[in-house]
Formats: structure tokens, sequence, C-alpha cells
């Protein structure tokens, strides 16, 4: 049996593409590139779509942590995996994260922290109600893109997807220090 095992990893390692497999902090550069294109468009349309991928990147980056936080380490003798109780530790000050006990690879986050909050708020209205609203407060486009609908009552789009950058930044640092 053990040889029928050798053969078949062998034959899966010989399939195996390593050059596929992206980096753990892809989703980082991810946003990075939609924010980056963001601030270069003055197409409220094209701000919309750009800002909407921003959005899904900010959101995978820490739904792809989480899960790797439980799953990136495994017990040699048994194959199960080990939480990494310090990523864990670090993303639950910015992301609540919840692991279904049932099925163990499907984890969860939701907004923590102030800026995780909104975003997870805004992501969610335009992932499952309507798309993201922006109004032009100014001709300093796209700097005087808002979100919302409400004159007067916008959010300056840029400065939070910013906060949005920072924060995912300085969270990708600190759990660097853990794998």
């Amino acid at each position: 049996m053990s040889h029928k095992l050798s053969v078949d990893t062998e034959d899966w390692l010989n399939l195996l593409d390593l050059d596929a497999i992206a980096d753990p902090s892809d989703k980082l550069s991810e946003c990075e590139y939609f924010l980056e294109l963001a601030t270069q468009e003055n197409d409220k349309d094209k701000f919309r779509w750009l800002i909407s991928a921003f959005f899904g990147a900010a959101y995978s980056f820490f739904e792809i942590n989480a899960l790797r936080a439980y799953q990136s380490f495994h017990n040699p003798e048994t194959g199960d995996p080990i939480e990494n109780e310090e990523a864990l530790e670090t993303l639950r000050r910015y992301v609540r994260v919840v692991q279904d006990a049932k099925r163990p690879a499907y984890v969860k986050t939701a907004g923590q922290h102030e800026i995780t909050k909104e975003l997870y708020e805004l992501r969610k209205r335009n992932t499952h109600h309507y798309p993201l609203s922006f109004m032009t407060s100014g001709q300093q486009l796209p700097e005087d893109f808002y979100f919302g609908s409400l004159s007067g009552q916008g959010i300056p789009a840029l400065p939070f997807c910013r906060q949005v950058m920072s924060l995912i930044q300085k969270v990708e640092n600190e759990l660097q220090q853990h794998y």
C-alpha cells in the first residue's frame, strides 16, 4: 500500500504547477492594483467598478488570511490542521473570525475595527443589494467622488479606501511575524 501511495503522490506532484500558485500576499497586491487604478479614473462608472473590485479584494484579504490562520500548519503525525493562534489573535483585532465546526474549511469574517466595519457594510450593500452610489462633489476627480446619494452626507471615497489599504498593509506586516 505504501508503494501505491508514493506512486500516486509522485503522479500528483508531477501534475502540480507551482508557478500557478499565488503567493499568500497576492491579495495585498490586488488591493494595491485596483486602488492605484481608481486614483487615476475620472469616469464615475469605471471608478465604481474599480472600487467594487478593490472592496472584493480587501474582503478576500481578510477571508483568505483567516482560513490560512486555521489551516497553514498541520500535525505531522495526523495531518490535522493546527490553528495559528498568534495569526488569529492578530486578525481578531480587525475582524471577527468564525470557523464552522462541521466544515472546518469554511471560515467567515465580519468587521470588527471601525474601518473594517464600514468596509464590510459597503461591500455587503454593493454585493447583495445594489451597485455602489457615488456623488461628484467637486471638479477634482477622482478625489471628489463620494460614497452615497444624499448631498452633504457622503463619505469621500478615495480617502476611505486609502485608510482601508493602510490597515490591510498593517495587518499584513503583523501577520508576517507569525509565519
